[in-house]
């Protein structure tokens, strides 16, 4: 399945604010380690705690399942990798990667800062400053993902809205402000 323009681009802003944290071009498994050790930061995880050692383990494993689409060998996943690994998994429908699963786990539950099961307009930004996106941009993209409504999400809803944004071809859908930005 190819995908379309939009969410080439949608895909690739995940790659380049999420995924390739060092901003060198690729991603490895050192920009796992790096977000990770930010993510713990923000949370007041100290190395060796529990929680960091959670982390780093749920980000591992989607790095191993990521790290099978590297092509070349090369240690490192391109855009190009990056973008047919998207394109074989919405080909695929409801038979989604464990990796995929587990990355879904992992930022519901780095954003949900409280613990409550829920996502809130300050914790949604909190996280996504932390990870260098502006905090207005992420307050913004938080109203369009909630549709204006009760401010919050709960797992359901980001599972909802992560399948909308990684699938959906429609620029109105709520799912395509899911990483802090709409505007592709």
């Amino acid at each position: 399945m190819a995908l379309s323009d939009f969410q080439t681009q949608k895909l690739l802003h995940l790659f380049r604010t999420f995924f390739d944290t060092d901003h060198n071009g690729t991603v490895e498994k050192s920009d796992f380690d790096m977000v990770g050790d930010k993510i713990c930061k923000l949370r007041g995880w100290p190395v060796g705690s529990a929680e960091y050692v959670a982390t780093h383990q749920r980000l591992a494993a989607v790095w191993d399942g990521i790290s099978v689409h590297d092509i070349d060998h090369d240690g490192h996943i391109s855009e190009a990798e990056w973008l047919k690994l998207w394109a074989d998994a919405i080909a695929k429908k409801d038979k989604t990667d464990a990796w995929i699963r587990d990355y879904q786990e992992f930022m519901f539950k780095a954003q949900d800062i409280s613990g409550d099961g829920t996502v809130d307009e300050e914790e949604f930004a909190t996280l996504y400053a932390c990870l260098g996106m502006p905090a207005q941009q992420c307050k913004e993209a938080f109203n369009k993902l909630t549709l204006g409504g009760n401010g919050i999400v709960t797992k359901d809803i980001f599972q909802q809205r992560f399948q909308e944004f990684i699938a959906s071809d429609d620029k109105s859908a709520p799912g395509n402000y899911l990483f802090g930005c709409g505007k592709f």
